[in-house]
């Protein structure tokens, strides 16, 4: 009995379990891949190019105020005094400007490149047996 009960389980052992030879035959269902939703990057190369070109600007602005300055220090006459010192400031503060949205329009060409990741349809229709029908987000 003990020989019948050793062999049976012997031979269960070395069975493979049922169907395993038809599923090891059969290839891996292919399962496809979402594509990645394409986007534009017109506004953030727009943003990056503008926001270099106007910081690179604000050095020759800088320059012109800086020689206005020069020459308010160097002047002698009252009414050519103020109208020196008057560009030296403008210059400045337009250059001033000018750095300062020059690194906003990077950072934000920055942000649209890179940070932002795309925002799901607003109105979606899925068919599926465990998905709503429709989808409306506000």
């Amino acid at each position: 009995m003990a020989a019948c009960a050793a062999a049976t389980l012997l031979c269960a052992t070395l069975q493979p379990a049922a169907r395993a030879y038809a599923q090891a035959a059969e290839t891996f269902p292919q399962v496809p891949l979402p594509e990645p939703a394409k986007r534009s990057h017109t506004w953030a190369l727009v943003s990056l190019v503008s926001g270099v070109a106007l910081v690179a600007a604000s050095f020759p602005v800088a320059d012109a105020g800086d020689r206005r300055y020069g020459d308010y220090l160097r002047a002698t006459d009252p009414g050519r005094i103020t109208q020196l010192y008057d560009e030296a400031v403008l210059f400045d503060r337009v250059a001033t400007a000018s750095i300062i949205t020059g690194e906003v329009l990077i950072a934000t060409g920055i942000y649209l490149a890179f940070l932002r990741r795309p925002e799901p349809p607003r109105v979606s229709a899925m068919l599926g047996p465990a998905r709503c029908g429709v989808s409306l987000r506000f």
